[in-house]
């Protein structure tokens, strides 16, 4: 009613073109704010509002996730750690895991003593080094898939470790980490 009398008083076509002018940045003005003030969805994009037909999605089964561990550790006496490894996912088959100690001699060079074969469940265990270990070098512990020739070799430098102590490491990592190293505190 009152854009009428506002026409009506002002016959001027400017007078009338700035009046509609307005009116429009009024509309827009009040169309930006409603929508700035609008909730989002949380990815960010807006659902249209057009409804969705009723169409019950089908689920497929969840692939199972490849086995991982997150391991911890506590000290013992002068020459044994407490590791608790934590089991997740799916063992692949072919594979098999091991419990590996690193020694870092601090000079670059690093030994892998494979020390204990992992089942795939969580798990507690103490971990012991030889009396006459040289507790400075650092040693962390960390959990590697082997193949079947790598089970086969780190089966036998258990072994060794056991009699001998003579060539019983792995000289480099080997097999895929399925975890990341733990600092062990001898």
């Amino acid at each position: 009613m009152a854009a009428f009398f506002y026409l009506r008083k002002h016959s001027n076509k400017w007078a009338i073109i700035s009046f509609v002018a307005m009116v429009l940045f009024g509309f827009a003005a009040v169309a930006q704010l409603a929508v700035a003030a609008a909730p989002e969805e949380p990815d960010g994009e807006r659902t249209a509002s057009t409804p969705t037909p009723s169409v019950v999605p089908t689920t497929s089964s969840p692939t199972p996730e490849d086995l991982r561990y997150q391991l911890s550790s506590s000290p013992g006496d002068p020459h044994t750690v407490k590791v608790t490894a934590t089991a997740s996912g799916e063992p692949e088959s072919g594979l098999t895991y091991w419990f590996v100690v690193e020694v870092n001699y601090g000079d670059g060079n690093i030994d892998y003593y494979p020390r204990r074969k992992m089942t795939g469940r969580s798990t507690s265990f103490d971990l012991t080094i030889p009396a006459n270990a040289n507790t400075k070098f650092a040693r962390n512990g960390r959990v590697y898939a082997l193949d079947d020739a790598q089970n086969s070799q780190a089966e036998d430098l258990l072994t060794r470790q056991g009699a001998t102590g003579v060539n019983d490491f792995f000289d480099e990592a080997t097999g895929q980490p399925v975890s990341d190293p733990v600092k062990l505190p001898y």
